[in-house]
C-alpha cells in the first residue's frame, strides 16, 4: 500500500527562514538522506525531520537519491529495522512523492508493541513512543486495525491514566499524555478528553508556554511541541501561544537550527523540525496529515478516522 501524498499547504514564513533552510541543506548526505552531524551516515529519522522542515518552509524536496536511500532501508519481506524507522521512512517517502518498494502490511501486523516502564528505552521521550509509531503506520498506509487489537490496546493505554488526568508511570508527563491521547484518537476512543484537557491546562506556563509536568522547570522544546500538538488534538488554542513562539525564538541557534533548551546546546534536525512544526500549528495548520486530529480553535476534522474508525 502507498501513503497518501495529496497534502499541499502554503509555506511557513519566519525571520529565520533562509538560515534554517541552509542549516538543513548542509546536512544532506552525498549518498542521499540526511544526518545532523554532517557525516555520510544518513538515517530515517534525520531524513524525515529534514524533509519536513523543508516542506513546511516551501522548499522543493524531490530527491531521487534520498528516496532510494529510504527505500533501501526496507527488506524484501517488507520489514524495517524498527517500527520507528518504518514510520520515519514512510513519512519521508510521502513528502518525496514516493512509496516503499515492498508491501508493509505483514511487518506491522506481526505483533503489538508492549507498553512497559521496565523495557522503555532510556533515550526515548515517552513511554508510548513505540506504540504511537506502530499505530501511525496503520494510518499512514490505510491498513485496517483488527477490532480485538483495538480494544486490547485501548485498555492497556487507559491503564496508565492517573488521577491528574494525564498519562504516565508513575506520574503523568506532557510527552506521555500527548502520545497516549493521540494513540487513543487513532483507536477511536474519545473517553479521556476532559481529564486530558485538565492535565494540559496544568502544564501551561506564562514564561515557556508549556512545561513537561506541573511544577517542573525549565521547559524543553519537546515539552512545548507536545503541548501544542495536544492542544490541536483537543481542538483548543494554547493559552500562552505568544510564550510558545517566544520560547521557540530563544531556542534558535546562529547556525539556523534549533536547540532543545533556551540555555543553549547543539542544534539537531529533530529539534529544528519540532520548532518549525510548533510555529506551523500555531499559525493554524494541522499537524502531520496522518494524525486523526484537526485544527486549532475547535475545528476538529479527523483525517483518517473516516476509514479507520468506521
Amino acid at each position: 500500500m502507498s501513503p497518501d501524498t495529496t497534502c499541499r499547504v502554503p509555506p511557513l514564513t519566519a525571520p529565520f527562514h533562509s538560515h534554517t533552510v541552509q542549516y538543513v541543506r548542509e546536512r544532506r548526505c552525498p549518498s542521499g538522506g540526511y544526518c545532523f552531524y554532517r557525516l555520510d551516515e544518513p538515517n530515517a529519522g534525520d531524513t524525515f525531520y529534514a524533509l519536513q522542515v523543508l516542506s513546511l518552509l516551501g522548499q522543493e524536496v524531490r530527491d531521487e537519491e534520498t528516496a532510494a536511500f529510504l527505500q533501501g532501508l526496507q527488506e524484501r519481506d517488507g520489514s524495517f529495522p524498527s517500527h520507528a524507522a518504518a514510520f520515519f521512512a514512510g513519512r519521508a517517502l510521502q513528502l518525496l512523492g514516493a512509496s516503499p518498494r515492498h508491501e508493509i502490511t505483514p511487518f506491522i501486523t506481526r505483533s503489538i508493541p508492549r507498553i512497559s516502564p521496565e523495557t522503555r528505552v532510556i533515550e526515548t521521550l515517552s513511554l508510548f513512543e513505540p506504540l504511537h509509531a506502530w499505530l501511525s503506520l496503520f494510518f499512514l498506509y490505510g491498513v485496517p486495525l483488527p477490532d480485538e487489537w483495538r480494544d486490547q490496546i485501548t485498555t492497556a493505554i487507559l491503564g496508565f491514566q492517573v488521577k491528574s488526568g494525564g498519562f504516565g508511570s508513575p506520574n503523568a508527563t506532557l510527552q506521555d499524555t500527548w502520545r497516549a491521547a493521540e494513540s487513543l484518537a487513532m483507536l477511536c476512543s474519545q473517553d479521556t478528553n476532559e481529564g486530558v484537557l485538565s492535565f494540559l491546562r496544568s502544564c501551561e506556563d506564562p514564561e515557556y508556554g508549556y512545561i513537561g509536568r506541573p511544577g517542573s522547570r525549565p521547559a524543553y522544546l519537546e515539552d512545548v511541541h507536545a503541548g501544542v500538538r495536544l492542544s490541536a488534538l483537543l481542538g483548543t488554542a494554547p493559552r500562552y501561544a505568544g510564550a510558545c513562539r517566544e520560547f521557540i525564538g530563544r531556542c534558535a541557534h546562529q547556525s539556523g537550527g534549533f536547540t532543545r533548551s533556551v540555555f543553549g546546546g547543539a542544534p539537531t534536525l529533530e529539534f529544528t523540525a519540532l520548532a518549525v512544526e510548533v510555529l506551523a500549528i500555531l499559525g493554524g495548520r494541522a499537524p502531520l496529515p496522518i494524525a486523526p486530529i484537526g485544527f486549532i480553535h475547535g475545528k476538529v476534522q479527523p483525517e483518517s478516522k473516516r476509514e479507520n474508525c468506521s
